[in-house]
């Protein structure tokens, strides 16, 4: 089996297992802005184990009442699989960047979850992704990537943070400054790419919010007041453009 294909078949071991173990984490941290993560099962009370093992458990279900804690993961492991595997297969040659994107894909998961229960972005989990993402693109620039495409990935994670920032303020609420966080994040993996990946990443999570909020007015699911997690459309507009970008790359 060729390299290129062997490291995309592990990415893609590496994100259903990651999807897997999504539901309990999420469920913790699935809290309001401020809150402690959830010390024990929200519906009857039974206090999760100490260490690890009260956060990392496959399908999640409390060991008294039954009920589920977190998302189904019917959704998470085919979610996260193949996000990490997109994600391998678009970045494959691009040494720790991979690395960086494939930690992207995997944190993007839970990042959506908890987006999905409580609307809500945390920033301890959004901030150490932005250094471990920054973290691992420099490595990328050091070992032959090239400090030129590094600070065009700081330049591209500013843009989009700015771009973002700016449209929170303007929505009054109907895009957060969580999603520009994750936003600025997702920036600089795309701004490694190019600009254009940068520029075609923030257009398509836009665009994907905008055609869920249509969808949902029309069935009557939100009004013109709610809102919606942006989450979602726009770690799936980077993971498209990702995969653009991929493509014109092989082409070229």
């Amino acid at each position: 089996m060729p390299l290129d294909s062997s490291v995309t078949m592990l990415s893609l071991a590496a994100g259903a297992f990651f999807g897997a173990v999504t539901p309990r984490v999420a469920y913790r941290l699935s809290v309001a802005w401020g809150e402690p993560a959830l010390p024990g099962c929200a519906a009857c009370g039974q206090a999760f184990a100490a260490g690890p093992a009260g956060w990392w458990r496959f399908a999640a279900r409390c060991a008294s009442c039954g009920v589920r804690q977190g998302p189904s993961p019917w959704w998470t492991v085919p979610v996260g699989a193949l996000a990490a595997g997109a994600t391998a297969a678009s970045l494959a040659g691009h040494g720790w960047a991979l690395a960086a994107g494939l930690l992207l894909s995997v944190a993007g998961v839970l990042l959506v979850a908890i987006d999905l229960a409580v609307q809500r972005l945390p920033d301890p989990i959004v901030w150490r992704l932005a250094v471990a993402v920054a973290v691992l693109l420099a490595l990328a620039a050091a070992t032959g990537g090239g400090w030129s495409a590094y600070g065009r990935a700081l330049a591209g994670g500013a843009a989009l943070l700015g771009a973002f920032g700016l449209l929170a303020l303007l929505t009054g609420g109907q895009i957060g400054l969580g999603d520009a966080k994750v936003a600025g994040v997702s920036g600089l993996l795309l701004g490694w790419l190019g600009w254009g990946a940068v520029l075609f990443g923030g257009l398509l999570a836009l665009l994907l919010n905008g055609a869920v909020a249509v969808v949902l007015l029309a069935l009557r699911r939100v009004t013109w007041r709610g809102s919606l997690p942006m989450g979602p459309a726009l770690l799936g507009g980077v993971l498209l453009a990702l995969v653009a970008a991929g493509e014109l790359a092989q082409v070229s």
